[in-house]
C-alpha cells in the first residue's frame, strides 16, 4: 500500500465550488424583504429576461434584459427567506447549468421561450409533436374540398353547391351524382380514420388510397356512413405520391354534407 506524505494541492480551486460568480451585492437586504431589483457590482455577462441565479442559496429570476457591466438587476418579485449582505456573491448554479446544457428546459433558444415540453410554437407531449397553427393529429375536410363525380350526363352535370341559408352544407344538383373529397396525408403521419357529417346520417361513405402518379382507385380501404362515427380505414402512411379519396353517396339533391375529418397518428 502506498502512503502519501504530502497533502494533495487542489490546482483548480473553482472545481471545489458549484457556481460561477457574476458579481457581488453592494447593499444589504433584510430577511422577509420583498424585492424587485438588487444593487450589484458591475456584472460580468449579459443577463436575459428569465435567466436564473442564486445568492446565498436563494434563487432569483431576471425580470428584464440587463447588459454586462450593469450595477442593478431587475428580478421577479420575491420575498427573501434569508438576509442578504454586502459582498454576497451572485452566482449561476452549475447544477442547473449542467441540466440546461443537457436537456434545455428553461430560458430561450434563438429568442424562443423554452419549458420542459415546449420550444416556442413547438410542444411535445405523450410522444406527439404539436405546432401552434398546425393540426398535427387530424385534418378537417371542408365543404370546399368536395366535388361531384361524372355520373351525370354532360347536359345535366353541374358542380357541387353550398347552401348558405337556413340549411347549410354542400350538395349535388343531380341525383345521379356523388360527392368526392380528395385529402392529402401530411408528411410523417399515418391516416387511420375518416369521419363525415351530413344532414342525412345513412349515406354510404367509401375511402380509397390514391396516387398522383397513377390511374385507378383500386379497392376501398374503409367504409361507413355519414352518421359522424369514425370510419376505421387501413392505416395509410404518407408517401411522396399518395392521398385519400372519400366518396359520399348522397343520392339526393336534398342531402347536404357539412364536412369531415381525417384522424392522423405521427410516425
Amino acid at each position: 500500500m502506498t502512503t502519501r506524505v504530502n497533502n494533495i494541492i487542489q490546482i483548480n480551486n473553482k472545481a471545489l465550488s458549484n457556481s460561477f460568480v457574476l458579481g457581488r451585492l453592494i447593499s444589504d437586504y433584510a430577511d422577509g424583504t420583498t424585492i424587485t431589483s438588487i444593487a450589484v457590482t458591475s456584472t460580468l455577462i449579459d443577463l436575459k429576461d428569465g435567466d436564473k441565479f442564486i445568492i446565498s442559496g436563494q434563487e432569483f429570476t431576471v425580470a428584464a434584459d440587463e447588459p454586462a457591466a450593469s450595477t442593478a438587476i431587475s428580478v421577479d418579485s420575491v420575498a427573501l427567506s434569508i438576509p442578504l449582505q454586502i459582498g454576497d456573491s451572485i452566482e449561476i448554479n452549475e447544477d442547473n447549468l449542467f441540466v440546461q446544457y443537457q436537456r434545455k428546459s428553461e430560458g430561450t433558444i434563438a429568442g424562443m421561450p423554452v419549458s420542459s415540453d415546449t420550444l416556442g410554437p413547438l410542444e411535445y407531449k405523450g410522444g406527439v409533436y404539436y405546432i401552434t397553427g398546425v393540426d398535427p393529429t387530424y385534418l378537417k375536410i371542408l365543404p370546399r374540398d368536395f366535388m361531384v363525380n361524372d355520373d351525370a350526363t354532360p347536359a345535366d352535370a353541374t358542380p357541387a353547391v353550398f347552401g348558405d341559408g337556413t340549411n347549410t352544407g354542400v350538395s349535388v344538383e343531380d341525383t345521379t351524382q356523388e360527392l368526392i373529397a380528395t385529402v392529402n396525408i401530411p408528411y410523417g403521419t399515418t391516416a387511420t380514420e375518416v369521419t363525415v357529417w351530413a344532414s342525412n346520417t345513412t349515406k354510404d361513405v367509401e375511402v380509397y388510397e390514391m396516387d398522383i402518379n397513377a390511374n385507378g382507385k383500386g379497392s376501398d380501404i374503409g367504409t361507413g356512413t355519414t352518421n359522424g362515427s369514425a370510419i376505421d380505414i387501413t392505416d395509410t402512411a404518407s408517401t411522396a405520391t399518395n392521398y385519400l379519396m372519400i366518396i359520399v353517396k348522397v343520392s339526393s339533391t336534398n342531402h347536404r354534407v357539412w364536412g369531415g375529418k381525417v384522424t392522423l397518428t405521427q410516425d
